[in-house]
Protein backbone atom coordinates (compact mmCIF):
# COMPACT_ATOMS: atom_id res chain seq x y z
CA UNK A 1 0.00 0.00 0.00
CA UNK A 2 1.33 3.58 -1.18
CA UNK A 3 1.24 6.04 2.21
CA UNK A 4 1.22 9.80 0.97
CA UNK A 5 1.87 12.02 3.63
CA UNK A 6 0.01 15.58 3.47
CA UNK A 7 0.87 18.57 5.14
CA UNK A 8 -1.38 21.74 5.57
CA UNK A 9 -4.15 19.36 5.25
CA UNK A 10 -6.70 22.35 6.72
CA UNK A 11 -5.30 24.72 3.59
CA UNK A 12 -6.70 25.94 0.77
CA UNK A 13 -4.67 24.03 -1.24
CA UNK A 14 -4.07 20.76 1.59
CA UNK A 15 -8.02 20.79 1.59
CA UNK A 16 -8.39 19.59 -1.91
CA UNK A 17 -4.75 17.35 -2.41
CA UNK A 18 -6.43 15.07 0.12
CA UNK A 19 -9.66 15.62 -1.46
CA UNK A 20 -8.31 14.66 -5.05
CA UNK A 21 -5.83 11.39 -3.00
CA UNK A 22 -9.63 10.30 -1.35
CA UNK A 23 -10.77 10.92 -4.98
CA UNK A 24 -8.49 8.31 -6.53
CA UNK A 25 -6.60 10.81 -8.35
CA UNK A 26 -3.19 8.63 -7.47
CA UNK A 27 -4.60 6.10 -9.38
CA UNK A 28 -4.13 3.67 -7.03
CA UNK A 29 -7.01 1.95 -4.96
CA UNK A 30 -4.56 0.84 -1.96
CA UNK A 31 -3.66 4.56 -1.14
CA UNK A 32 -3.11 5.48 2.51
CA UNK A 33 -3.15 9.25 3.18
CA UNK A 34 -2.07 10.78 6.03
CA UNK A 35 -2.29 14.69 7.10
CA UNK A 36 0.16 16.19 9.55
CA UNK A 37 -0.76 19.29 11.23
CA UNK A 38 -1.58 21.33 14.19
CA UNK A 39 -5.45 20.97 14.22
CA UNK A 40 -7.16 18.03 12.21
CA UNK A 41 -9.26 18.97 9.06
CA UNK A 42 -13.00 17.75 9.31
CA UNK A 43 -12.64 15.47 6.68
CA UNK A 44 -9.84 13.63 7.93
CA UNK A 45 -10.44 10.22 10.21
CA UNK A 46 -8.52 10.91 13.71
CA UNK A 47 -6.42 8.06 13.46
CA UNK A 48 -4.93 9.36 9.68
CA UNK A 49 -3.67 12.23 11.52
CA UNK A 50 -0.47 13.53 12.97
CA UNK A 51 -0.50 16.34 15.35
CA UNK A 52 2.59 18.19 14.59
CA UNK A 53 4.25 21.52 14.56
CA UNK A 54 6.07 22.30 11.99
CA UNK A 55 8.19 25.02 13.40
CA UNK A 56 9.44 22.84 16.01
CA UNK A 57 12.47 20.37 14.85
CA UNK A 58 12.58 18.23 17.29
CA UNK A 59 9.10 17.83 17.73
CA UNK A 60 8.03 17.11 14.05
CA UNK A 61 10.82 14.51 14.16
CA UNK A 62 9.58 13.08 17.07
CA UNK A 63 6.04 13.35 15.90
CA UNK A 64 6.78 11.49 12.47
CA UNK A 65 9.15 8.68 14.19
CA UNK A 66 8.31 5.18 13.00
CA UNK A 67 6.39 6.59 9.76
CA UNK A 68 7.09 5.52 6.77
CA UNK A 69 5.65 7.78 3.40
CA UNK A 70 5.94 6.95 0.27
CA UNK A 71 5.05 10.21 -0.86
CA UNK A 72 4.90 13.52 0.76
CA UNK A 73 3.03 16.46 -0.72
CA UNK A 74 3.65 19.84 1.21
CA UNK A 75 1.55 22.80 1.26
CA UNK A 76 1.67 23.67 4.62
CA UNK A 77 3.05 27.52 4.93
CA UNK A 78 2.09 31.22 4.92
CA UNK A 79 0.83 34.00 2.77
CA UNK A 80 0.43 37.84 2.61
CA UNK A 81 -0.78 39.80 4.67
CA UNK A 82 1.42 37.77 6.97
CA UNK A 83 4.68 39.64 8.78
CA UNK A 84 7.57 38.60 7.04
CA UNK A 85 8.81 36.97 10.14
CA UNK A 86 6.04 34.77 10.24
CA UNK A 87 6.58 34.22 6.24
CA UNK A 88 10.14 32.97 6.92
CA UNK A 89 8.99 30.65 9.75
CA UNK A 90 6.34 29.13 8.09
CA UNK A 91 7.70 28.70 4.73
CA UNK A 92 11.35 28.33 4.83
CA UNK A 93 11.69 27.13 8.27
CA UNK A 94 9.27 25.12 8.52
CA UNK A 95 9.95 23.44 4.65
CA UNK A 96 13.62 22.87 5.95
CA UNK A 97 12.51 21.13 9.37
CA UNK A 98 10.08 18.68 7.43
CA UNK A 99 12.91 17.89 5.13
CA UNK A 100 15.41 17.24 7.66
CA UNK A 101 12.46 15.11 9.90
CA UNK A 102 12.05 13.08 7.11
CA UNK A 103 15.60 12.45 6.08
CA UNK A 104 16.21 10.86 9.54
CA UNK A 105 13.11 7.89 8.60
CA UNK A 106 15.99 6.80 6.03
CA UNK A 107 13.68 5.58 3.52
CA UNK A 108 13.43 6.73 -0.09
CA UNK A 109 10.48 9.29 -0.63
CA UNK A 110 9.00 11.32 -3.17
CA UNK A 111 9.12 15.18 -1.95
CA UNK A 112 6.87 17.87 -4.12
CA UNK A 113 6.97 21.22 -2.58
CA UNK A 114 3.83 23.70 -3.03
CA UNK A 115 6.33 26.88 -4.18
CA UNK A 116 5.29 30.05 -5.86
CA UNK A 117 5.17 32.49 -8.84
CA UNK A 118 6.09 34.97 -6.63
CA UNK A 119 9.93 33.32 -6.27
CA UNK A 120 10.48 34.99 -9.68
CA UNK A 121 10.24 38.34 -8.82
CA UNK A 122 9.67 41.06 -11.67
CA UNK A 123 9.16 39.15 -15.38
CA UNK A 124 9.79 41.36 -18.58
CA UNK A 125 6.80 41.39 -20.55
CA UNK A 126 8.85 40.04 -23.19
CA UNK A 127 9.65 36.74 -21.50
CA UNK A 128 6.08 35.71 -20.38
CA UNK A 129 4.53 33.04 -20.56
CA UNK A 130 7.60 32.62 -18.25
CA UNK A 131 9.14 29.33 -17.90
CA UNK A 132 11.49 27.44 -15.29
CA UNK A 133 14.70 28.46 -16.90
CA UNK A 134 13.88 32.23 -15.74
CA UNK A 135 16.45 32.91 -13.06
CA UNK A 136 14.13 33.73 -9.89
CA UNK A 137 15.10 37.11 -8.55
CA UNK A 138 12.07 37.39 -5.47
CA UNK A 139 12.00 41.12 -3.98
CA UNK A 140 9.21 40.58 -1.12
CA UNK A 141 9.57 38.55 2.18
CA UNK A 142 6.72 35.78 0.54
CA UNK A 143 8.61 35.20 -2.52
CA UNK A 144 12.05 34.97 -0.91
CA UNK A 145 10.75 32.38 2.00
CA UNK A 146 9.34 30.29 -1.17
CA UNK A 147 12.71 30.54 -3.35
CA UNK A 148 14.84 29.58 0.00
CA UNK A 149 12.30 26.90 0.32
CA UNK A 150 12.67 25.65 -2.99
CA UNK A 151 16.10 25.87 -3.11
CA UNK A 152 16.25 23.86 0.14
CA UNK A 153 14.79 20.71 -1.41
CA UNK A 154 16.59 20.63 -4.44
CA UNK A 155 19.80 20.66 -2.67
CA UNK A 156 18.40 17.38 -1.35
CA UNK A 157 19.95 14.11 -2.48
CA UNK A 158 18.80 10.42 -1.74
CA UNK A 159 16.92 8.91 -0.31
CA UNK A 160 14.98 12.09 -0.90
CA UNK A 161 13.35 12.66 -4.52
CA UNK A 162 12.73 16.36 -3.91
CA UNK A 163 10.62 18.70 -6.80
CA UNK A 164 8.97 21.68 -6.82
CA UNK A 165 5.80 22.73 -8.01
CA UNK A 166 5.83 26.45 -8.49
CA UNK A 167 2.08 28.02 -8.29
CA UNK A 168 0.75 30.93 -10.04
CA UNK A 169 -2.69 31.98 -8.98
CA UNK A 170 -4.90 29.80 -7.09
CA UNK A 171 -8.90 30.39 -7.40
CA UNK A 172 -11.94 28.68 -7.00
CA UNK A 173 -13.73 27.31 -3.44
CA UNK A 174 -12.18 27.84 -0.32
CA UNK A 175 -10.29 31.16 -1.67
CA UNK A 176 -9.13 33.06 1.40
CA UNK A 177 -10.46 36.32 1.72
CA UNK A 178 -6.83 37.50 1.85
CA UNK A 179 -6.48 37.08 -1.72
CA UNK A 180 -8.70 39.93 -4.08
CA UNK A 181 -10.90 37.47 -5.53
CA UNK A 182 -11.84 35.76 -1.87
CA UNK A 183 -12.14 39.08 -0.91
CA UNK A 184 -14.48 40.22 -3.29
CA UNK A 185 -16.83 37.37 -3.21
CA UNK A 186 -16.85 37.57 0.74
CA UNK A 187 -17.65 41.06 0.78
CA UNK A 188 -20.54 40.77 -2.07
CA UNK A 189 -22.00 37.93 0.41
CA UNK A 190 -22.08 39.84 3.13
CA UNK A 191 -26.17 41.80 4.46
CA UNK A 192 -26.35 44.90 4.44
CA UNK A 193 -27.84 47.30 1.46
CA UNK A 194 -27.00 48.09 -1.43
CA UNK A 195 -25.05 49.98 -3.50
CA UNK A 196 -22.13 48.26 -1.63
CA UNK A 197 -18.80 50.48 -1.87
CA UNK A 198 -15.88 48.18 -2.62
CA UNK A 199 -12.05 49.08 -1.96
CA UNK A 200 -10.05 48.12 -4.47
CA UNK A 201 -6.30 48.01 -5.37
CA UNK A 202 -4.94 47.89 -9.18
CA UNK A 203 -8.28 46.14 -11.65
CA UNK A 204 -6.23 46.45 -14.21
CA UNK A 205 -3.32 43.84 -13.19
CA UNK A 206 -3.80 40.47 -15.03
CA UNK A 207 -2.65 36.80 -13.53
CA UNK A 208 -2.36 33.52 -14.39
CA UNK A 209 -5.47 32.16 -12.26
CA UNK A 210 -5.80 28.42 -12.05
CA UNK A 211 -8.12 26.57 -10.15
CA UNK A 212 -6.93 24.92 -6.74
CA UNK A 213 -8.54 21.50 -7.63
CA UNK A 214 -6.56 21.69 -10.59
CA UNK A 215 -3.47 22.71 -8.53
CA UNK A 216 -3.59 19.47 -6.74
CA UNK A 217 -3.79 17.54 -9.35
CA UNK A 218 -0.48 18.95 -10.36
CA UNK A 219 1.30 17.99 -7.59
CA UNK A 220 -0.30 14.91 -7.68
CA UNK A 221 0.91 14.06 -10.86
CA UNK A 222 4.67 15.57 -10.47
CA UNK A 223 4.84 13.64 -7.14
CA UNK A 224 4.22 10.30 -9.86
CA UNK A 225 5.62 11.44 -13.22
CA UNK A 226 7.79 14.40 -12.38
CA UNK A 227 12.07 14.62 -11.92
CA UNK A 228 13.54 14.89 -8.90
CA UNK A 229 15.62 17.70 -8.63
CA UNK A 230 13.23 20.27 -11.08
CA UNK A 231 11.14 22.90 -10.81
CA UNK A 232 7.63 22.95 -12.41
CA UNK A 233 5.49 25.53 -13.29
CA UNK A 234 1.80 25.35 -12.64
CA UNK A 235 -0.88 27.68 -14.20
CA UNK A 236 -2.99 27.88 -17.47
CA UNK A 237 -0.44 29.56 -19.75
CA UNK A 238 -2.93 32.17 -19.97
CA UNK A 239 -3.80 35.62 -17.62
CA UNK A 240 -6.91 37.38 -16.50
CA UNK A 241 -7.44 40.62 -15.60
CA UNK A 242 -8.43 40.84 -12.25
CA UNK A 243 -11.53 43.28 -13.10
CA UNK A 244 -12.70 40.23 -15.10
CA UNK A 245 -13.21 38.47 -11.69
CA UNK A 246 -14.87 41.29 -9.81
CA UNK A 247 -16.92 41.76 -13.10
CA UNK A 248 -18.14 38.09 -12.47
CA UNK A 249 -18.57 37.81 -9.17
CA UNK A 250 -21.04 40.99 -9.30
CA UNK A 251 -22.86 39.85 -11.75
CA UNK A 252 -22.72 36.49 -9.84
CA UNK A 253 -24.15 37.89 -6.30
CA UNK A 254 -26.60 40.22 -8.27
CA UNK A 255 -25.68 43.22 -6.40
CA UNK A 256 -25.20 46.66 -7.59
CA UNK A 257 -21.55 47.92 -6.06
CA UNK A 258 -19.45 51.36 -6.04
CA UNK A 259 -15.88 50.41 -6.67
CA UNK A 260 -13.87 53.15 -4.91
CA UNK A 261 -10.06 52.95 -5.38
CA UNK A 262 -8.05 52.66 -2.04
CA UNK A 263 -5.01 54.44 -1.82
CA UNK A 264 -3.65 51.73 0.88
CA UNK A 265 -3.84 49.21 -1.72
CA UNK A 266 -2.54 51.23 -4.71
CA UNK A 267 0.85 52.15 -2.73
CA UNK A 268 2.78 49.24 -3.98
CA UNK A 269 1.69 48.20 -7.61
CA UNK A 270 2.37 44.63 -8.67
CA UNK A 271 3.31 43.67 -11.80
CA UNK A 272 1.06 44.63 -14.88
CA UNK A 273 1.20 40.88 -16.13
CA UNK A 274 2.23 37.38 -15.11
CA UNK A 275 1.32 33.68 -16.27
CA UNK A 276 3.25 30.70 -17.02
CA UNK A 277 4.77 28.37 -19.38
CA UNK A 278 3.44 25.24 -18.48
CA UNK A 279 5.01 23.24 -21.47
CA UNK A 280 7.37 21.09 -19.13
CA UNK A 281 4.88 19.88 -16.61
CA UNK A 282 2.09 18.97 -19.99
CA UNK A 283 5.10 17.02 -21.27
CA UNK A 284 6.57 15.14 -18.42
CA UNK A 285 3.43 14.59 -16.61
CA UNK A 286 0.29 14.39 -18.99
CA UNK A 287 -1.57 16.97 -16.60
CA UNK A 288 -3.44 19.90 -18.46
CA UNK A 289 -5.84 22.14 -16.52
CA UNK A 290 -9.47 21.09 -16.67
CA UNK A 291 -11.82 23.81 -14.80
CA UNK A 292 -11.90 26.84 -16.27
CA UNK A 293 -11.99 30.82 -15.14
CA UNK A 294 -15.66 31.14 -15.37
CA UNK A 295 -16.34 27.43 -13.37
CA UNK A 296 -13.52 28.31 -10.78
CA UNK A 297 -15.14 31.63 -9.77
CA UNK A 298 -18.65 30.32 -10.21
CA UNK A 299 -17.75 27.80 -7.46
CA UNK A 300 -16.07 29.93 -5.35
CA UNK A 301 -19.55 31.99 -5.41
CA UNK A 302 -21.48 29.01 -4.84
CA UNK A 303 -19.33 27.96 -1.60
CA UNK A 304 -19.18 31.81 -0.12
CA UNK A 305 -23.04 32.24 -0.72
CA UNK A 306 -23.92 28.97 0.39
CA UNK A 307 -21.77 29.35 3.94
CA UNK A 308 -23.30 32.79 4.20
CA UNK A 309 -26.65 31.37 4.38
CA UNK A 310 -25.78 28.55 6.68
CA UNK A 311 -24.17 31.36 9.23
CA UNK A 312 -25.56 34.62 7.99
CA UNK A 313 -24.03 36.59 10.97
CA UNK A 314 -20.32 35.22 10.60
CA UNK A 315 -18.59 36.15 7.66
CA UNK A 316 -15.56 38.93 6.15
CA UNK A 317 -15.82 41.83 7.53
CA UNK A 318 -15.65 45.44 5.73
CA UNK A 319 -12.42 45.95 7.00
CA UNK A 320 -10.54 42.96 6.33
CA UNK A 321 -7.82 43.50 3.25
CA UNK A 322 -6.96 41.43 0.41
CA UNK A 323 -3.01 41.20 -0.06
CA UNK A 324 -2.30 44.32 -2.58
CA UNK A 325 -0.39 44.30 -4.71
CA UNK A 326 -1.97 41.26 -5.95
CA UNK A 327 0.25 38.46 -5.08
CA UNK A 328 2.02 36.08 -7.53
CA UNK A 329 1.25 33.23 -4.43
CA UNK A 330 0.13 29.68 -3.57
Amino acid sequence: MAVWLVTGGNGFLGRQVVEALAAGESGNAATEVIVVGRHRPGNVPEDRFIEADLTDPHGLRTSLRGLAPDVVIHTAGKTPPASDEELYRANFWSTTHLLAALRSLGKSMRVVLAGSAAELGPVDSARLPVDEDYPPDPIEAYGRSKWLATRSGLSERPPLEVLSARIFNPIGPGTPPTQALGAFAARLAELGPDPLELPVGHLGARRDFIDVRDVARAMIALALHGRSGQVYHVGTGESRAVLEGLTFLTTSSGRSVIVRQDPALLRRPGPADSRAAIGRIVAETGWKPRVTFEESLRDLWDEVRHRRRANPWNGASADVRPAWPLPLTA
